[in-house]
């Protein structure tokens, strides 16, 4: 018997393969994951960084070695000069004091001030005499000459006096040890009796106003001439603007010159230069120190110093 397919189940398999194309129309699409953003390449290549000397303060270390260098110098008035405290003994039998020597001193009043703690470190010095100025010879202040430091022990006392009258006391001087010493200590020195600070941060700067002034004083082995990395005082201070970190420039001294060309002989002024710099790092009301920083010829006393 011949079987043949009916057109009705022809006509269901074709509606059934378009119902499985339309689902597969309407299937998802497989995502793709997205790219990652782009990373931009920095390339790096060696440079110099070149700082200019005014943004950088001055290292803790550089500012001992400013103090090392000029022994410490210290400004004072004549009155703090005249009220220090004055050694008037030391070991028996000696005339000149060092560390680990007890000493004993005088004029330790302390009008206006609290009166040192035990173990408190202080400063011993020297007058060193006035600092004249070079252009007027006007007396600038007091120099001294820093010679060691000793730390407080005892304060002075009235005892009885059993060698003396009846009811009479004598009076006991302060005592204090002295702890380091960079020179020779002997009777007649003096005592700062205040308490020391530590050195300000020093960030050198140009001056913002114009300054002129003269080197006033020398330090170091060479009296006469005094050369880079070197101390020197100058005769302007505080009340004349100056400020600690001050670069100020050394300028060459006045010259003149004759035209041995000319008949007569005309004098011509040489213009001034610019020979080194210096960098203030200690003042007081009306004069400073300053290290040499650079120099291209010796520096005298009385020479030229000016800024910006």
């Amino acid at each position: 018997m011949l079987l043949t397919r009916s057109p009705l189940a022809n006509a269901g398999r074709a509606g059934l393969l378009n119902v499985l194309a339309l689902a597969a129309l309407c299937l998802p699409l497989p995502t793709r994951a997205q790219d990652p953003a782009p990373i931009s390449t920095i390339k790096l290549s060696p440079a110099v960084r070149i700082t200019p000397l005014e943004e950088e303060a001055l290292s803790d270390s550089t500012l001992k070695l400013l103090h090392a260098m000029v022994g410490q110098p210290m400004a004072l008035s004549k009155g703090q000069v005249q009220g220090a405290a004055r050694i008037i003994a030391g070991p028996k039998d000696r005339v000149v004091f060092g560390a680990g020597d007890r000493i004993h001193v005088a004029g330790t009043d302390f009008v206006g001030q609290a009166p040192p703690q035990r173990d408190q470190r202080l400063r011993i010095f020297r007058d060193a005499g006035p600092l004249k100025d070079p252009e007027t010879g006007a007396v600038l202040g007091q120099e001294t000459q820093f010679l060691g430091n000793a730390i407080w022990v005892s304060a002075s006392d009235l005892r009885p006096d059993t060698a003396g009258a009846e009811n009479s006391s004598v009076r006991v001087p302060a005592s204090l040890d002295i702890v380091s010493s960079q020179q020779e200590i002997k009777v007649g020195d003096r005592v700062l009796m205040a308490q020391l600070e530590p050195p300000e941060t020093i960030r050198p700067h140009r001056p913002t106003q114009a300054v002129n002034a003269r080197v006033l004083r020398l330090y170091g082995l060479d009296q006469k001439q005094a050369s880079q990395n070197q101390i020197i005082a100058i005769n302007k201070g505080r009340s004349d603007g100056i400020e600690t970190g001050h670069l100020l420039s050394i300028v060459s001294r006045p010259t003149t010159v004759r035209d041995v060309g000319d008949p007569l002989g005309e004098a011509w002024l040489l213009p001034l230069e610019r020979r080194g710099t210096v960098l203030v790092f200690l003042t007081s009301e009306r004069f400073s120190y300053a290290l040499i920083s650079e120099s291209l010829e010796g520096v005298q006393v009385g020479d030229f110093l000016a800024g910006p």
